[in-house]
């Protein structure tokens, strides 16, 4: 480029600065002068937006969520409950020292027609309905018949001796099996005025409670009503008090420690909770934006709090501290009010466009919460900037008495100001250590930078050494239902069903019905499957191992096998180009659930008709994928936010130096000891810790960009050479932005006192990021800024 194309380049830079700071400028003027009319508009808003939450936000529940909608996953796990009612599975576990007993028997048999009344079940099967079928349709009279009928049925055929164990696991045990595709939900489950919708395991588990109860057992006979649907309501049934909780420890985190950071710049105490008021119309404003998405809460969306409380405290700091600062320079309200819009407006700008970008990296989730966090926490984001630049100031003007120009007790009204380096210095504890933290590092930059860089490439090579978390159960708390499902796992031999669903053009014929029998023939093969049950299965009970060849038997046994409670068997009519296979597995667990899946698939390619559609689903299935998006997801999230930020900022700053130095130094060297503390500390991938690194490039970039335009501004206006600028820099700006990286800090700290698991370390991992982040902002950035200013003016050897 020559000279006149630089100058050109240049000239234009100029003036799109210039309309820009004009731009802010007159914004700030205009919420200063006229204060009642921008509160009015924004508490206008604020009803348009509460009104809009209190319809249309709910809290949301079930695994499904965490499942795209579109995928084939979810459409399989839809079919198999609409079309089958089949899918979800109750346990009931019966323990006795006499098993056998008919006294025990008849117990077992009044729990499967207790349950088989209620109508929610399309198929109830027992040890009582074993005995029957070995007994002639009867209960016997003896412990003797009663245990002879049971080896009678189990001599059947391999599938009946499967059926049979995993009906009695063990001498002193019996295992009930309840299968459901969907319930309906009364409104009368619903809680908090529809807020907490009811669910269909509330229902289940309700009802089930309530039958269970009205059943006489013999003594010393206990009874464990268990399973996936127990579980859940269980434990979805703990996440809003859940979210109470913490949002009330964050709301008490958060306001100590505004109070405790920011009371010594301000003379009316009140005045420090400006910024927590304005956060809160900003969520406000977020939970309204909720309600016209159509997104609603649920467990990773509790996650957002704390990222909408911090950033929009973060935000109302930095403009509350500069309005402070230009009232302490001598400026009038209205003068004060348009250079904070014109200097931190602009660099809020830059930290809210570059959290957005980081956010909305997580679009690339195949997680549809996560999806819809990062949407959800981006509006708050943008609510919270223009409300600071707007509501804020106009608040600020407001209740200015004359007193936020900080007179002392000298009465010279600017002798707190901050227009030196030495004037911050002196104006405090926090400034006095931001200095002389300063002084270190701008005398020897260049060892700091290499102190830091060796702790990152630690990380580095810890990063890929962070554990994914393998299974459903670890997400959730520790509480009694989880006791119970890991006891049945252990108990029974097949705590787990999976299903084929099979769709050919002919799948009753006896031709496909043989190849059927194969395909299950091979599965049960497997080590991880027990037993099948399809209606192959029952022809070949019922015909000596055989699939007979004509039409008319196969349809009269199959019509007869349908009633029959013995065999869990789908009727034909409702689905007759499908035809279900059931498996009944060991505890699987983690990757071997994929395997496993994978095994189904190929098993099925092979031996079924060409051209069948074979769709493996079930709990497991679902779960699985779940847990497999989450890693999925991960390096491509991280990409695009890091990718996306340096190109924003690199447009924004007009410089791709600048950029790299802010993107890198900051969220980057962050992230990669955050994958250190991780692996330390035992926090493993999530669905929502993979957010970390977009989070943090938001939060983190938005701590930098702070000090780095302080600095920025020290050399240009001020001409300040490179230690001063950074002295001043980190003095100024040292106690707004450690009050804001703390409050975020500590209001994601708040997850880590959570029951759940999955949100509990999702409170650690930014925990640390956020602490890490405001150490980089304070010692990598100014190093590398230092040391950056210096090459360029020719001072550096």
């Amino acid at each position: 480029m020559d000279s006149g194309d630089a100058g050109e380049s240049q000239r234009a830079e100029g003036i799109a600065d210039s309309r820009s700071e004009t731009l802010l400028t007159n914004l700030g003027e205009f919420a200063a002068r006229r204060p009642l009319v921008v509160v009015g508009a924004v508490l206008a808003v604020v009803v348009i937006a509460a009104g809009s939450a209190a319809v249309g936000v709910q809290m949301s529940m079930g695994m499904e969520l965490y499942i795209d909608d579109n995928s084939d996953p979810a459409q399989d796990w839809d079919e198999i409950q609409t079309d089958f009612d089949r899918g979800n599975v109750v346990f009931v576990v019966v323990e006795s020292e006499s098993l056998y007993d008919p006294e025990t028997i008849a117990a077992v048999d009044r729990l499967d027609d207790a349950y088989s009344d209620l109508g929610e079940f399309n198929h109830v099967i027992s040890l009582a309905d074993v005995v029957r079928r070995g007994h002639g349709g009867t209960l016997p009279e003896s412990s003797a018949d009663t245990e002879a009928a049971v080896d009678s049925v189990a001599r059947d055929s391999d599938g009946a001796a499967a059926m049979v164990d995993q009906l009695r696991p063990d001498s002193e045990t019996t295992v009930l099996m309840l299968s459901y595709g969907t319930a309906d939900v009364p409104s009368e489950y619903d809680q908090l005025l529809g807020f907490l919708p009811g669910t269909e395991a509330d229902v289940i588990t309700d009802r089930l409670d309530d039958r269970t109860e009205t059943v006489s057992l013999p003594p010393e006979t206990e009874v464990t009503v268990t399973g996936s649907p127990v579980f859940e309501e269980a434990a979805f049934g703990l996440m809003l008090p859940e979210m109470l909780k913490l949002f009330a420890l964050a709301f008490g985190v958060i306001f100590a420690v505004v109070f405790l950071v920011m009371r010594g710049r301000l003379t009316r105490s009140f005045r420090v909770f400006l910024p927590v008021g304005t956060a809160l119309l900003a969520l406000v404003y977020m939970v309204g934006a909720m309600g016209v998405l159509g997104y609603q809460f649920n467990a990773i969306m509790l996650g957002v709090m704390p990222i909408a409380l911090g950033l929009g405290i973060d935000y109302g700091l930095q403009v509350q501290t500069r309005y402070v600062e230009e009232r302490r320079n001598g400026h009038e309200p209205v003068a004060a009010a348009g250079i904070t819009a014109r200097t931190t407006g602009r660099v809020l700008f830059l930290a809210m466009g570059t959290t957005v970008v980081g956010l909305g990296a997580l679009l690339a989730s195949p997680v549809p919460p996560v999806r819809q966090f990062g949407v959800t926490a981006s509006v708050s984001v943008v609510a919270a900037m223009v409300l600071s630049l707007t509501f804020l100031l106009s608040v600020l003007v407001w209740l200015d008495d004359g007193e936020a120009t900080g007179n002392d007790s000298s009465g010279d009204p600017g002798s707190t100001g901050y227009a030196s380096a030495e004037d911050a210095d002196a104006s405090g504890v926090i400034e006095t250590a931001a200095g002389v933290l300063a002084t270190a590092i701008t005398a020897r930059p260049l060892l700091v930078v290499l102190i830091v860089v060796a702790g990152v490439a630690g990380g580095a090579t810890a990063y890929p050494q962070v554990d994914t978390t393998q299974e459903m159960l670890d997400y959730w708390p520790d509480i009694q239902e989880k006791e119970d499902i890991e006891e049945l796992q252990a108990v029974a031999d097949s705590p787990k069903v999976m299903y084929t669903i099979v769709e050919t053009e002919a799948p009753y014929s006896a031709e496909t019905l043989g190849d059927v029998a194969t395909f299950q023939s091979r599965m049960t093969d497997h080590p991880d499957v027990n037993a099948a049950m399809s209606p192959a299965v029952a022809l070949e009970m019922s015909h000596g191992g055989e699939i007979p060849d004509d039409a008319d038997t196969i349809r009269a046994t199959l019509e007869e096998a349908e009633t029959d409670s013995l065999l869990p068997l789908t009727e034909r009519a409702s689905h007759p180009d499908r035809l279900l296979v059931t498996f009944y597995l060991d505890e699987v667990e983690g990757e071997q659930t994929r395997a496993l899946i994978e095994d189904t698939e190929t098993t099925a390619a092979k031996t079924l008709p060409e051209g069948t559609r074979a769709a493996v689903t079930g709990k497991p299935v679902l779960n699985r994928n779940v847990i497999e998006n989450v890693t999925e997801g991960l390096s491509t999230m991280t990409f695009l936010s890091f990718s996306l930020a340096v190109v924003f900022l690199a447009l924004a700053l007009r410089s791709v130096r600048q950029s790299l130095l802010l993107v890198l130094s900051v969220a980057g060297s962050a992230v990669l000891l955050v994958a250190g503390g991780m692996t330390l500390f035992g926090v493993p991938w999530n669905p929502l810790t993979v957010a970390t690194a977009s989070i943090v490039l938001g939060v983190g970039v938005d701590y930098g960009l702070h000090v780095h335009q302080r600095f920025r501004e020290e050399r240009t206006v001020h001409g300040a050479d490179p230690a001063t600028a950074i002295h001043t820099a980190m003095a100024t700006l040292s106690r707004p932005v450690l009050g804001s990286g703390l409050t975020t800090m500590l209001g994601f700290g708040v997850l880590t006192v959570s029951g759940f698991p999955v949100l509990s370390n999702f409170g650690k991992a930014i925990l640390m990021a956020m602490g890490f982040a405001l150490i980089m902002t304070f010692t990598l950035l100014p190093a590398v800024s230092t040391l950056y200013a210096r090459v360029g003016n020719g001072r550096c050897s």
